[in-house]
């Protein structure tokens, strides 16, 4: 349980929302509606001054406020401990199944390889901005700030295959970690190494920083994803889901 609470606690510095209010041991964030992790009650603090019902007013009222349904992530860590079981009577459904994976860093470096070219830079350049959030997809503004909000020294990872970028991950160091995000691979350009030439580099940049662990999330939905994962050495400590309230 202390491995999962550093983790959670490191994730949500990793992905930090645009506004977070503490409430008695819980965060509150909020994104403009942008991702869930970003927009939903991070619960794993307990609390010594507010009754549960009292938080849970606070919560469902931030949420209203901002015209968003009331979310929480719920994990293993989450306080208390029949937190799940009180959104359910709520009414909160579930939403999503993730796995947080882990694996020491040399073993991914020694598990994968890198096939294409990989550039690292300290922050989102344009290019990067652009492969991980094409203009189909929503808001890739709002996201890329968050990329720039974020507090830990960060590497924003590019494939380049046949000249053209093919992918994009980002990596974030923090206390011995580096977690990893937004993975993404343009469809055309897909099964060319572009991913594992993405995971090798920043598990070298891992190693580079010291880091002995790296983690990401994977949702359960995407095989494809958890298989490569699974190759690098990647395996799930534990699972979270999200609990979503009607608006």
């Amino acid at each position: 349980m202390r491995e999962i609470r550093q983790l959670e606690e490191l994730a949500a510095n990793a992905w930090p929302a645009a506004v977070v209010q503490a409430v008695d041991g819980w965060r509150l964030r909020f994104n403009q509606g942008v991702t869930r992790r970003a927009n939903s009650a991070w619960p794993n603090g307990r609390g010594e001054r507010l009754s549960i019902d009292e938080r849970l007013a606070l919560v469902e009222d931030f949420y209203a406020r901002r015209g968003v349904s009331a979310r929480f992530q719920v994990t293993p860590a989450a306080e208390p401990s029949d937190l799940d079981a009180l959104l359910a009577r709520r009414g909160y459904a579930v939403e999503e199944s993730v796995h947080v994976q882990t694996a020491a860093t040399k073993e991914v470096v020694e598990r994968t390889s890198r096939s294409c070219e990989v550039a690292l830079s300290a922050g989102p350049s344009d290019e990067w901005t652009r492969t991980a959030w094409p203009e189909s997809e929503l808001s890739p503004g709002i996201r890329r700030e968050t990329v720039e909000r974020i507090g830990p020294e960060t590497a924003c990872a590019t494939a380049v295959v046949a000249g053209e970028p093919a992918g994009v991950a980002l990596g974030v160091a923090e206390r011995g970690f580096v977690g990893l995000f937004c993975f993404h691979t343009l469809p055309g350009l897909r099964r060319r190494g572009a991913a594992r030439s993405l995971l090798h580099a920043l598990a070298d940049w891992a190693r580079s920083r010291n880091a002995a662990s790296i983690y990401l999330q994977v949702e359960d939905s995407n095989a494809p994803a958890r298989a490569l994962y699974a190759r690098a050495g990647f395996s799930t400590l534990y699972r979270y889901h999200y609990r979503t309230r009607a608006f």
